[in-house]
């Protein structure tokens, strides 16, 4: 079946039918007759004879015939003509999730893998075909189908995410189209829809990667800090492994391992003689077809020993309690109006609070009423049934559900801020414990300890210590898995620690940044403290490359590489056609064989 792509059928047979009507009117026209005078018409005689009469019908016929081809192929040319009927519509979805960049047995990876057999599909369709391109991880903005060479150019721009999961987008409502095609490994996507038919790229690999690498204080001596380590071989053979921790200072360490197959391994490595700053972990394995999770970070927090500034007229639970916190030196002063404040590494101010607010971060029991604590208490008395959030850093395995209350005060806080609320009545919760940041961080509980049985709970020196670890100076810690990163701060700026800026995106609420593998950023929001973001691919779900929730249908290397013949268009054809036949029809005018 014909079609055309620039013109209605009707109006192309129209235009065909006038070209050819032309022709034939042109060849019809019989030139002006040339008035000659001759001696004697015996020599004319002899030449116009019947039988050079038929050779002349036949130049003529011929010239005609030629005239029409040439015509008729030039505006049938214009028309774009397109053999196979109506547009053949296709939409090919490929799988960009993190796993199809594990490399295959020939050198290359699962990604370029995918492509090819993609190109191969789309290059099959006709010079009219239009494809939707799509991928599961939604990095890239569907751009409604597009033609068939401008799709196999979209698939040139078309980049594997660092995204662990993804799914197959929603499928054209409305429209129809002939098919719907999806090339993946299976290991990142675990549903399919209906009428999707799936072809697999996916090839057993062997990986080794880091699923864990953090750096802490130890319980008993936060003077002391080590690194913990895990390291997984997903892969179905056993592996030698070579790791190679290096740090700030100089500091190096090395391991020789083997580590078995689809097994986990757990290290813990001393590093204290690391003052502070980022460490970064990698591996050497050979044959490891993943690299995304060879190298990890951690960071190392100053871990000398705190010196804390109580100011109390007398309060021995407290004192007590600071006293047996691990890694803590205390000083205590009794208040006065005019208190110099020297500098310590945090302050516990009981039942008091200094005219201004203090260098480092501070940790208040009932405070009077202070400008720089930005809180209005107000007497609520007596308070049983407490609430917290246990995101916040000051309620990190503490427990309020024991805790009474005997003359509370409380304040309305922001949200965010308040740290534990009560009821005051009429489901109206107030803040009795909150946190906000003046020079420093500083919380504020609105009760004295003798006012409350929180100094018999079990809870209280992990109070202590999540409040002496939290107000302590320094930037705060995050975590973050490699791909997308959302942070909850406005207006911030993304840095590496090299000083190079990343591209960010900002939203009303949040910051978010793409993190493409395993790093250490540097992240300002405003005047307050920069915050340090770990990112890693330690989510073992990443190192799995080899776990498949899907099948398909396979797809060889020579046939995903094989593309179709492409052809020119039918146009191109009807204009060389054209320029063939005028070629020839000149070549024979010129030696008389036509009109």
């Amino acid at each position: 079946m014909l079609s055309f792509l620039a013109l209605p059928a009707s109006l192309a047979s129209v235009l065909i039918a006038a070209v050819a009507a032309v022709i034939c009117l042109l060849f019809l026209i019989k030139p002006a007759r040339i008035r000659i005078a001759v001696a004697s018409t015996l020599i004319w005689q002899r030449a116009l004879g019947e039988k050079r009469a038929h050779h002349r019908r036949r130049r003529w016929i011929v010239s005609l015939i030629a005239a029409l081809l040439i015509g008729s192929s030039l505006a049938l040319a214009v028309t774009r003509p397109q053999l196979g009927g109506s547009r053949q519509r296709v939409v090919v979805v490929l799988d960009n999730t993190v796993s199809m960049s594990a490399r295959t047995a020939h050198g290359s990876s699962r990604w370029n893998r995918a492509v090819a057999a993609a190109r191969a599909l789309v290059s099959r369709l006709g010079s009219n075909g239009e494809v939707l391109l799509l991928d599961t991880a939604g990095t890239e903005a569907a751009a409604g189908f597009v033609s068939r060479d401008e799709a196999l150019v979209q698939l040139t721009r078309l980049r594997p995410s660092s995204r662990m999961g993804g799914r197959v987008p929603p499928l054209p409502v409305g429209e129809a189209f002939g098919g719907a095609h999806l090339f993946t490994d299976g290991v990142g996507i675990d549903a399919v829809p209906t009428g999707v038919t799936v072809y697999s790229v996916f090839e057993a690999a062997a990986n080794v990667g880091i699923t864990g690498f953090e750096a802490r204080p130890l319980p008993g001596d936060p003077t002391r800090y080590q690194a913990f380590i895990q390291i997984a071989n997903t892969g179905p053979m056993p592996k030698p492994v070579a790791l190679d921790v290096r740090g700030a200072g100089g500091f190096h360490v090395s391991r020789e391992l083997e580590v078995a197959a689809e097994t986990v391994i757990n290290l813990g490595l001393d590093v204290t003689s690391v003052a502070k700053g980022p460490l970064q972990a990698r591996i050497l394995t050979p044959g490891d077809a993943f690299p995304l999770d060879d190298s990890a970070y951690c960071v190392v927090l100053p871990h000398r020993e705190k010196r804390i500034l109580l100011v109390t007229s007398g309060n021995p639970p407290l004192e007590d309690s600071l006293r047996a916190l691990p890694g803590v030196s205390l000083a205590v002063k009794r208040p006065a109006s005019n208190l110099p404040m020297p500098a310590f590494d945090t302050y516990i101010f009981d039942r008091y609070a200094p005219a201004d607010p203090p260098a480092a971060g501070a940790l208040l029991f009932r405070p009077p009423p202070t400008p720089w604590l930005d809180a209005s208490w107000q007497a609520t008395g007596k308070v049983t049934k407490l609430a917290w959030d246990d995101a916040h850093p000051l309620s990190a395995g503490v427990s309020w559900r024991s805790v009474r209350l005997d003359a509370a005060r409380s304040t309305a806080a922001p949200e965010g801020r308040a740290v534990v609320t009560a009821d005051t009545g009429r489901g109206n919760r107030q803040a009795v414990v909150v946190a906000g940041e003046a020079k420093a961080r500083w919380a504020a509980a609105g009760f004295a300890l003798n006012d409350s049985n929180l100094p018999l709970q079990t809870g209280f020196p992990v109070f202590l210590v999540n409040a002496v670890n939290w107000l302590a100076s320094g930037p705060e810690l995050t975590s973050a898995s490699v791909g997308l990163v959302e942070l909850p701060l406005r207006e911030a700026e993304v840095f590496e620690v090299a000083g190079n800026r990343v591209a960010a995106t900002r939203t009303p609420d949040r910051t978010l940044f793409e993190a493409t593998g395993p790093g250490v950023y540097l992240v300002r929001s405003g005047e307050k403290e920069d915050r340090i973001v770990v990112v890693n691919a330690n989510d073992l779900r990443v190192a799995q490359i080899n776990h498949r929730r899907i099948d398909g249908v396979g797809v060889e290397d020579g046939e995903a590489t094989r593309e179709a013949v492409s052809w020119p268009e039918p146009g191109i054809l009807l204009l060389v056609l054209a320029l063939v036949l005028l070629t020839i029809e000149w070549a024979s005018f010129s030696r008389g064989a036509t009109e």
